[in-house]
């Protein structure tokens, strides 16, 4: 196995390339174990003439079959070796493929990029609150407020970090995902969509490119302060948060290990913003 792997912003593109011999041994085990599935008239399933089975079957699945034997293992043994710890699933692409000769794909996965965080806390203090006015229309005695969005706001400004094009590019095809599902629960369609918005397909990626460019820098940066700060959610918090869920059925997809999980992400979170505010507001 050949390897070549760049590195860049977080973002690693590992090309592999597997050796023709291995290639055409596992080519031959999957073509063996497609046969013995092939239904030939006149016979048993798998027990039909060589020659008349070959030809039920298909080139382009052979291919895709044996891509789903070989690239898995391969890949996991590329991260290995070359130290790669993804924290998403690669887009992968083959890159040249014959039965008989090397076998090449490309793996695109991103690592947790560098967070610089520098001196966040006396940037959070600068920071001046809203001033919340009274009944009567005069500003309340110490009535400024420190909001989420103006410390995330700061945090983005003062912290040194860039967002790997693959994490931002996964994002803005979940967000996409995300807009067919509503259009087609209310029965149009995404041209419909955006015609009602007055906006092209390319307008409303672009728009998506720095949503979530923006998104994804606030969840590192509150993951990276969470950790610096020691900040942890009691289980304790996480029971009390499943017990306020608003019906039997949330409660118990809270209640299982996925739903645990997101539960103490979101008081985590909640956590870490909170002190940042209080920070800010210098209590």
């Amino acid at each position: 196995m050949k390897i070549e792997v760049k590195r860049e912003s977080g973002e690693v593109v590992l090309n592999v390339t597997i050796p023709a011999q291995k290639v055409k041994e596992a080519f031959a085990e999957v073509k063996e174990g497609a046969l013995k599935e092939v239904s030939v008239p006149g016979f048993r399933k798998g027990k039909g003439p060589r020659k008349i089975a070959e030809k039920h079957l298909s080139e382009d699945s052979l291919a895709e079959m044996l891509f789903n034997r070989l690239i898995p293992p391969t890949y996991a043994e590329a991260l290995k070796k070359e130290g790669v710890k993804p924290i998403v699933p690669p887009q992968l692409k083959i890159l040249s493929y014959q039965k008989d000769a090397d076998l090449v794909f490309e793996a695109k996965t991103a690592e947790r990029p560098e967070i610089k965080l520098r001196d966040y806390k006396a940037a959070l203090k600068k920071l001046k609150g809203k001033v919340i006015y009274g009944p009567d229309g005069k500003p309340l005695k110490g009535g400024t407020k420190i909001t989420a969005g103006q410390v995330l706001e700061k945090l983005r400004e003062t912290v040194d970090l860039k967002i790997p094009p693959v994490l931002i590019e996964q994002e803005v095809q979940r967000m996409f995902s995300s807009l067919i599902d509503q259009t087609q629960k209310l029965g149009i369609t995404i041209d419909q969509y955006l015609a009602s918005q007055g906006k092209t397909v390319d307008q409303l990626r672009k728009e998506y490119r720095e949503t979530a460019e923006i998104n994804l820098k606030d969840e590192f940066i509150l993951s990276e302060i969470t950790a610096k700060e020691k900040i942890k959610v009691t289980p304790k918090e996480i029971e009390e948060a499943i017990e306020a869920a608003p019906d039997g059925k949330t409660k118990e997809a809270f209640s299982k290990d996925r739903g645990r999980l997101y539960i103490e992400d979101i008081l985590r979170k909640r956590k870490t913003i909170e002190f940042l505010i209080k920070l800010a507001e210098g209590s």
